[in-house]
């Protein structure tokens, strides 16, 4: 599988489980291991190849695009903008991505803190669609849960998976086919802009994709470690199987 065209970072988030760490510094800006958890994103996207990306922002939004032009080339970056960050959700930032041409993505939230092999394992996957996917240790309720059908596709995804019917936790990191991609941004855009589903993650047009019955499918991260970052506690827990605290 070749490695998709462009990637989509969702970084527009107020963190507000974060506070006080993030009054004034987007989450993604925090630091893991001598680097911010954006850097480190970003480098081993780089690392694969990947340097059209695409930023989606919001809250101190300036603070992240000086950081990334001070570290790595400017040209690498496409800046969005979703001014609506307080009121609106991922599905929102991720439509704000949306380009007129069809082109296959690699979906990252930013506030992943994940071992570089988790991308090439995500890349290298032979499907067209695939989620990186945690499927050991333990689930919360809270978490991102994908249940699988007998032929191994996700057939359910989201929070509302029961923990007794979960094979794993969607981590926050995802490529899409060309075609896939074109058809999400129609759903999101439908669900957004004409529904108002402005508070929704874009697990919701996931889930409509894949009840309309399109394969996406589980990228098992083995023994690689991914965490999202959510509270305080996400960050201790990132800084102390990552390296040193900050």
């Amino acid at each position: 599988m070749t490695a998709p065209m462009r990637a989509v970072v969702l970084a527009a988030g107020a963190a507000r489980r974060m506070r006080p760490l993030t009054d004034e510094l987007p989450k993604c800006l925090l630091s893991v291991a001598g680097h911010t958890i954006l850097s480190r994103a970003v480098s081993i996207l780089a690392g694969c190849r990947i340097t059209r990306i695409t930023v989606v922002d919001g809250f101190a939004g300036d603070r992240v695009r000086s950081a990334l032009r001070s570290e790595f080339p400017p040209s690498w970056f496409t800046f969005v903008r979703n001014s609506d960050y307080e009121t609106t959700n991922n599905a929102y930032s991720l439509w704000l991505a949306r380009r007129p041409e069809e082109e296959s993505l690699l979906l990252l939230d930013a506030d992943v803190v994940f071992d570089a092999q988790v991308a090439g394992l995500l890349i290298e996957d032979g499907h067209a669609n695939r989620l990186a996917v945690r499927s050991r240790g333990e689930f919360e309720e809270e978490d991102v849960k994908i249940r699988l059908g007998k032929d191994g596709r996700i057939r359910d995804i989201g929070k509302h998976v029961s923990l007794d019917r979960a094979a794993g936790e969607s981590v926050g990191l995802a490529a899409f086919s060309a075609r896939f991609a074109r058809r999400m941004f129609d759903v999101l855009e439908r669900r957004l802009l004409r529904e108002r589903r402005l508070d929704e993650w874009y697990e919701s047009a996931f889930l409509e994709l894949i009840e309309a019955g399109e394969a996406v499918y589980p990228v098992d991260l083995g023994s690689l470690r991914a965490i999202e970052v959510d509270t305080p506690q996400d960050l201790l827990r990132a800084r102390n199987l990552f390296g040193a605290p900050a």
